[in-house]
């Protein structure tokens, strides 16, 4: 069974920082769910490198091959509001959960430590 925690924001850049050292190397895609019920998946998975947050701004930093070059993607999420983590049935992280202030939704999800799947 999986289960779902919010993470006090106080505790963000902590958690963030020790979030980074365990999940290194893993893949790792965003879907983003719209406060009205829209939903986008991303179709370009990479590997997971780095997240922080500076304010109200996380960055998550992510590597990926293009035709045998090695690429960078950076992603910023702006106006976080809310993160919540959720973990896989072995207790792994599993997933990460940013709200905003729009009550959007932004999902970054790990490939399992369980099956394999991201």
């Amino acid at each position: 069974m999986t289960m779902i925690k919010m993470v006090e924001p106080k505790e963000w850049e902590t958690f963030l920082y020790a979030f980074t050292a365990r999940n290194q190397g893993r893949r790792a895609r965003f879907e983003i769910f719209g406060p009205k019920g829209g939903f986008k998946e991303e179709e370009q998975e990479g590997d997971f490198a780095s997240i922080s947050i500076e304010g109200n701004k996380v960055t998550v930093t992510r590597h990926y091959d293009n035709h045998g070059e090695q690429k960078t993607m950076v992603d910023e999420l702006n106006n976080v509001r809310g993160i919540s983590v959720q973990y896989d049935t072995d207790k792994s992280e599993a997933m990460l959960e940013f709200a905003d202030e729009k009550g959007g939704k932004t999902t970054l999800h790990f490939e399992s430590m369980v099956d394999g799947v991201s």
